[in-house]
């Protein structure tokens, strides 16, 4: 039975942060014990690799934000960011939700990795076809379905639960950084659900859409059982 509070946020358009892999990621992370996607059969490339850079930041945040986050600050000049050879692109904040990520991550704890789930994979894949199809935004559906509606079509069990969705970019670590800055979204309600210890099961869809190009939706729960 769902009884807690539903945790949901969302961000109308991702900012342009590498998504380039380091080389050095499987020096740097265990990645056999992150990566708990990697034989899972509804998922695509893309989709298990961010909930693999999820479990990345997860287990070691002040980690996560030296390599990936940190580098990102001498690209801003004001708040446009520019890195050598893409456009300009102006920010809400600069600097500052950079920096504010950077030392929220180094003092935060350590949470438990996330699972893939089945019936939540569907549910956000239900909602990524169709805003892709309608080119709208937001968390209810075309048919005035909620997040919390998509999920209990495909399982149940749940004590908490989240979405958040990103238009604009499709490659794992493109989201994860701009869900972890936040910028422009005062309660950091991205980072917070990203990082949040309840919940322990994923489930993400990447998907094209008319507007962004790209959009992506991830469910996040705890105790949840697919149909």
């Amino acid at each position: 039975m769902f009884k807690s509070l539903i945790i949901c946020y969302i961000v109308v358009l991702c900012l342009p942060f590498a998504a380039c892999k380091s080389s050095k990621d499987d020096a740097d992370w265990d990645i056999a014990a992150l990566d708990l996607a990697k034989n899972v059969n509804y998922l695509s490339q893309a989709e298990k690799e961010l909930i693999l850079e999820m479990n990345k930041v997860r287990t070691d945040p002040k980690k996560y934000a030296q390599l990936y986050i940190q580098p990102e600050l001498q690209y801003y000049e004001g708040n446009s960011y520019q890195k050598p050879g893409q456009i300009p692109f102006v920010t809400r904040e600069g600097k500052k939700a950079v920096e504010d990520c950077i030392a929220a991550l180094s003092k935060m704890a350590k949470v438990p990795a996330l699972s893939p789930e089945l019936g939540l994979s569907k549910a956000a894949k239900d909602h990524a076809d169709d805003q892709g199809q309608t080119g709208q935004t937001g968390h209810t559906g075309s048919d005035g379905s909620s997040f919390v509606d998509r999920i209990q079509k495909y399982g149940k069990g749940f004590s908490y639960a989240g979405e958040n969705i990103a238009y604009g970019h499709h490659e794992a670590r493109e989201i994860v950084v701009s869900f972890l800055i936040d910028d422009g979204v005062p309660s950091r309600g991205h980072r917070e659900n990203i990082l949040n210890a309840h919940f322990t099961q994923a489930g993400v869809a990447i998907g094209v859409h008319t507007t962004f190009d790209h959009l992506c939706v991830i469910v996040l729960a705890n105790d949840y059982t697919s149909n």
